[in-house]
């Protein structure tokens, strides 16, 4: 399924889209927050795809965004509830994230899967909780040193969306 919005598609994503995708996640600062380090190769990012191609059902809400025919980021539950989300940094502060989540927030909720949204979000990722907000999540707790990454132990702030 292709959810669309006023400048968005967001889409399934194929095997096909393996070099857009990496351009995004070979970025050292698009990936300082993710829960690894900037993909070193296009080796890297086939492996980090292929197990979402090769479960459609359990990646079926979990979207790659076009604009304008290209690929400018990733969107979605990659495991239901829990929503995480990627955006380009040439892409930043256009708006984009926020009409793309906005658009998946309205699509689970016509899809009646689970009755709330949650995200884990590092305390030092500002814009990230900014958007979540901005979108009605509600901050619900936090937690110290829950993951070790490649920025170190990080700490969690945790957002919720009632749907």
């Amino acid at each position: 399924m292709t959810l669309i919005t006023k400048r968005l598609q967001l889409r399934l994503p194929k095997a096909s889209d393996v070099e857009d995708i990496h351009r995004i996640f070979c970025d050292d600062a698009g990936m300082t927050y993710w829960s690894g380090p900037a993909h070193q190769d296009i080796a890297e990012t086939a492996a980090w795809l292929a197990p979402i191609l090769d479960d459609p059902h359990g990646s079926q809400f979990d979207y790659f965004i076009d604009y304008q025919g290209q690929l400018i980021g990733k969107l979605g539950c990659w495991r239901v509830p829990e929503i995480g989300f990627i955006l380009a940094k040439d892409y930043w502060g256009r708006g984009f994230a926020e009409e793309a989540l906005r658009a998946f927030i309205a699509h689970m909720r016509l899809q009646m899967v689970c009755d709330h949204l949650w995200a884990d979000v590092d305390p030092r990722n500002i814009r990230s909780k900014a958007l979540l907000e901005k979108c009605g999540f509600r901050w619900t707790g936090s937690e110290k040193n829950t993951m070790k990454t490649h920025i170190g132990w990080c700490d969690s702030d945790y957002y919720r969306l009632d749907l």
